[in-house]
C-alpha cells in the first residue's frame, strides 16, 4: 500500500444510497473512513465576456478492501451492502464521524436535512462526479469524489 501525506487525516462519513427496484423504498447505508483528503474548489471560467464561478468540494479516499464499485454494491445483498460502501452519484459524504442515519420517510431524518445540518456545520456534500483512481501506475491509489 502506498504511503499517503501526512494531510490526508480527515475522517468522513458517507452514505450511500439504495432505491429498490421492486418496491422503490429508499434505504440509505452509513460507513465511517478514516484518512481522507477534503478540499474546497473554488473555480471561475471565462465565455467570452461572462464570468461564471462554481464552488465544490473534493474529497479523496484511500483505496479499500471496504470499496465496492457502484454496479457491484448495488447488487449486493443488504446485509452484505452494509458492510462495504461505494461513491455515486446522488450518495452523500459528511467531513468528519457523525452519528446519523438517513431515513426520508421521517421528518428531520431525510438525506435533505442531513445536507443542511452539515452544510455549513462542518461540511457536506452530495455527489455529482466519482472516480475510481486505482491500478497500475497510480501515485496514491485512492477514490474522488466531488460535488456541491
Amino acid at each position: 500500500m502506498s504511503k499517503y501525506p501526512v494531510w490526508w487525516d480527515t475522517t468522513v462519513t458517507i452514505y450511500n444510497k439504495h432505491t429498490d427496484a421492486v418496491t422503490q423504498l429508499v434505504t440509505w447505508y452509513k460507513h465511517v473512513v478514516n484518512g481522507c483528503f477534503w478540499k474546497y474548489v473554488h473555480d471561475k471560467i471565462t465565455i467570452r465576456d461572462t464570468v461564471l464561478e462554481t464552488n465544490s468540494t473534493v474529497c479523496r479516499i484511500r483505496e479499500s478492501d471496504s470499496f465496492k464499485e457502484k454496479g457491484v454494491w448495488i447488487n449486493l445483498p443488504a446485509d452484505v451492502k452494509a458492510q462495504f460502501f461505494t461513491l455515486g452519484q446522488g450518495d452523500i459524504i459528511v467531513k468528519g464521524e457523525v452519528d446519523d442515519t438517513i431515513n426520508e420517510y421521517v421528518s428531520g431524518h431525510r438525506s435533505s436535512d442531513v445536507i443542511e445540518k452539515y452544510k455549513e456545520l462542518q461540511g457536506c456534500f452530495e455527489i455529482e462526479v466519482a472516480a475510481v483512481n486505482v491500478g497500475p501506475g497510480r501515485g496514491l491509489p485512492h477514490y474522488r469524489a466531488q460535488g456541491v
